[in-house]
């Protein structure tokens, strides 16, 4: 399977149909729970309480869970710093827990990975392509010690 976007080795991802995208449904266990999404996961590691976080896992959609995380009113102490742990947890549980998402990451090469939301400079591109691409960046990471740990077995 051809998944390069184009010759300069990119695959630009967006939005809940896309399989390296956060809201992509494709459930994992962490723990003794099932996420449908990560999504559902990320958002709902904002919280310290135990009963929001279960509110936000039985979201209807990545939708729903991304509002709810966002209406937390005390996130969890330290979120700004923990929320790379959290969103690394959360994709490696989903590539290597979902056989099939995990060769499409591994198909992607040596692409560049692109979060193409326009409006989240921090995970995405941000609207004027200057933003950090830290999801992009995390996907890589994961792909690459996924690669290192095939060429070990």
């Amino acid at each position: 399977m051809d998944i390069m976007a184009d010759e300069e080795k990119q695959v630009k991802f967006y939005g809940y149909k896309h399989p390296l995208s956060n809201s992509y449904e494709s459930s994992f266990r962490i723990g003794t729970f099932i996420y449908p999404t990560v999504t559902h996961y990320f958002q709902s590691q904002k919280s310290d309480d135990h009963y929001e976080r279960l509110d936000i896992l039985m979201a209807d959609s990545p939708k729903e869970a991304k509002q709810m995380g966002r209406e937390i009113e005390t996130p969890r102490e330290n979120w700004e710093e923990k929320r790379l742990i959290y969103m690394w947890k959360g994709i490696h549980a989903k590539f290597t827990q979902n056989q099939n998402l995990k060769k499409y990451l591994l198909d992607t090469e040596d692409a560049e990975l692109i979060e193409n939301s326009p409006v989240d400079p921090f995970w995405g591109r941000g609207k004027d392509w200057e933003g950090e691409n830290k999801l992009g960046k995390m996907l890589m990471l994961l792909r690459k010690e996924m690669c290192n740990n095939e060429t070990k077995a």
